[in-house]
């Protein structure tokens, strides 16, 4: 007798494992394959191919692939599965693969519970099979769409829903969906924002990481996990900016900024902030919310330099419209520069400008002072607005 040899397929996605009974467990999946070899003397099984934790959604599995790149090899006759949701819950992609995919490879396909063989030379004798890859896709599209139900309930129940938290923070070991404050990095990220508070460019701010032998958010995490990291990564100024960026230091905690295009591909749109799920008081904050806007108010007009090192303009941050409460932005000239309302482009304030130089003047003799230095704005300034004649007006903290 001729024997056939066959790859024992098995499958089961992390939504199946909490969803569904036993009967699709690996083990049970196993069984009633090693069942059928048992009945069926004409098949050798060659080696079994298992995916577990993987959705049937996709074909981006691992096993998957190197059952493909036995079958190329001609090392593989049959595939055997327990039934055809185990090969995939896609249907456009299951149908391609069963009608083109493995004839053209020259493999056939065994179902199990179904009861069918799908023959390599005629794939197109059973219309069932296309109506059972539909069923399968359905299922898929409303698993998926019950276990994205419940993530959304538990974000808008302030439940983090998340794998890790966010550098600087651990999860509560008395409750998953809390964080605690991380005391090893903590003082970092308030460095990283005191530093931009200071007048540092995030350029300074990573070279000074790096000088200091501070381990990156991503090696801090692999540490902690005991893995490898004989090549060590270096801060760049991304990495300072995702930190700086991070909301979630303010103790409010934001989730649901993205969403999957559709449940047949990996591709997420980023939503607007307004559909964002916010919870505040989440967690103790590491960063004060005005100590976080204030750095946001400097990010946004970070284009503005003073010099070759890369040095912020000590008032960046600091100057807003009296009119419309916008951002002053400085615009350098040939011979001079000003600060100018940026609404004023937008068509939603008058046009007024101030001269940088005849601006530091009017600060100086207000605060007394014969420098403008961002440590002592920090330490005492909140805002110094601009008014339309050109005057200003100082709210101290």
């Amino acid at each position: 007798m001729m024997k056939y040899k066959a790859a024992a397929y098995l499958r089961l996605s992390k939504e199946e494992f909490s969803n569904e009974k036993e009967s699709n467990s690996i083990t049970n999946q196993k069984l009633i394959i090693d069942n059928y070899l048992r009945e069926h003397k004409e098949y050798k099984l060659f080696d079994y191919y298992i995916d577990d934790g993987y959705s049937g959604t996709n074909f981006d599995r691992p096993e998957f692939q190197r059952m493909l790149e036995d079958i190329k090899n001609k090392k593989i006759d049959v595939i055997i599965i327990k039934d055809l949701s185990r090969l995939g819950r896609n249907y456009i992609e299951t149908g391609n693969f069963i009608e083109v995919i493995f004839p053209a490879m020259g493999v056939s396909v065994i179902s199990v519970d179904e009861n069918c063989e799908i023959d390599s030379s005629d794939y197109y004798s059973d219309d069932y099979l296309a109506l059972k890859n539909l069923f399968n896709d359905m299922y898929a599209k409303d698993i998926l769409k019950k276990v994205r139900s419940s993530l959304i309930v538990k974000k808008y129940n302030g439940e983090f829903t998340g794998k890790l938290a966010p550098y600087g923070y651990i999860k509560d070991p008395k409750d998953k969906h809390k964080f605690l404050i991380d005391k090893n990095v903590s003082h970092i990220i308030r460095k990283i924002f005191d530093m931009i508070l200071y007048g540092k460019s995030r350029r300074q701010v990573a070279d000074f990481l790096n000088n200091n032998d501070i381990l990156t958010p991503s090696e801090y995490l692999n540490i902690n996990a005991n893995e490898d990291i004989s090549v060590m990564k270096k801060w760049n100024s991304e990495m300072v900016n995702t930190i700086l960026k991070n909301e979630n230091y303010t103790g409010t905690l934001f989730q649901g900024k993205r969403r999957k295009l559709n449940y047949r591909v990996n591709k997420q749109l980023r939503l607007d902030k307004e559909n964002w799920i916010v919870t505040p008081n989440h967690h103790e904050a590491i960063i004060s919310k005005e100590k976080f806007d204030k750095v946001q108010d400097i990010l946004n007009n970070y284009t503005v330099r003073t010099n070759r090192k890369g040095n912020l303009d000590p008032l960046s941050g600091f100057l807003k419209c009296s009119d419309c409460k916008g951002q002053m932005h400085l615009k350098k000239g040939k011979n001079k520069s000003y600060y100018y309302c940026t609404n004023y482009f937008n068509k939603k304030c008058t046009s007024h400008s101030i001269e940088k130089t005849k601006l530091e003047g009017m600060i100086l003799e207000k605060l007394k002072l014969n420098q403008i230095t961002r440590s002592y704005l920090y330490e005492r300034v909140k805002t110094i607005y601009i008014n339309d004649d050109n005057t200003i007006s100082i709210d101290y903290k």
